[in-house]
């Protein structure tokens, strides 16, 4: 009997990033389409279109299914409308808004909050640099996702203590946040800390908050046993009592910090 030999010809990956590759490029052309795909191609088109910065509102629902957990649309354009599509990804783990570029201004909080209540697993939430947002959104996040653990919300400028207030009192689980540059107060840092979050929280960034005293980082180092990266650079109310706090904390042992950074005035 004759023995048979399977052949490869190419590498059937390649061919296949490469396919997606011009469907990408030649959206015009192909975007009716792009909605009958299968989940897993749509996964790769969608990956291509956010790297590139093609998403918008127009034409995200196209690329969207139940089962995307990430979506990174840092690089891209878009407002309330294209929030409203997201919010049917019910098992959404983690939604990256960050600005890349400019401030975005065309996000607000109603947008958000019914992204949050349609997306109860969200787990990384990054709104960075997103004007419009206030505490409603974050308060709302806080009540709707209780497995968050990672949240920034820097340079958001009307976030204030209520927001932290509401983290302390909801997000257990939370590991990491950032408020840099933002209207929180050192009341509301010992709001966050020593609510339920305090002792997962393991990096905090607020610098550029000008309202904030030594109190907020001895608060931090006192509560936050698990605490590593703090970031409180841009404080001019913050003086030298902190680094003090900073060199007992070391002295004391525990766990070591491995990113500190501040100003000194």
């Amino acid at each position: 009997m004759a023995a048979f030999t399977s052949r490869v010809y190419g590498n059937t990956t390649t061919l296949l990033n490469a396919c997606v590759d011009s469907v990408v490029r030649h959206l015009n052309v192909n975007e009716n389409g792009i909605q009958d795909l299968p989940p897993n191609l749509k996964d790769k088109c969608l990956y291509l279109m956010t790297k590139r910065g093609f998403i918008t509102d127009s034409n995200i629902k196209k690329f969207l299914h139940d089962k995307i957990s990430v979506l990174d649309l840092s690089e891209c354009t878009i407002s309330d409308v294209g929030l409203g599509h997201i919010s049917k990804c019910f098992n959404l783990r983690k939604i990256d808004i960050n600005s890349a570029k400019e401030s975005r201004t065309e996000i607000s909080s109603e947008g958000i909050k019914k992204l949050l209540s349609a997306c109860p697993h969200l787990q990384t939430v990054y709104l960075r640099r997103c004007l419009n947002l206030t505490d409603d959104a974050i308060i709302s996040l806080s009540q709707h996702c209780s497995q968050l653990r990672y949240l920034n919300i820097g340079g958001c400028r009307l976030i204030t203590d209520k927001a932290m207030e509401a983290l302390g009192q909801n997000s257990k689980f939370l590991r990491s946040i950032n408020f840099s540059k933002t209207k929180v107060t050192t009341e509301g840092v010992v709001s966050l800390v020593m609510g339920n979050c305090g002792k997962s929280l393991k990096e905090i960034h607020m610098d550029g908050c000008h309202e904030l005293t030594d109190e907020a980082v001895e608060a931090a180092l006192q509560f936050c046993p698990n605490l590593t990266i703090l970031l409180f650079h841009g404080c001019p109310k913050i003086t030298d009592k902190s680094r003090e706090a900073l060199e007992q904390k070391s002295m004391e042992g525990g766990t070591p910090m491995k990113q500190v950074t501040w100003t000194i005035y």
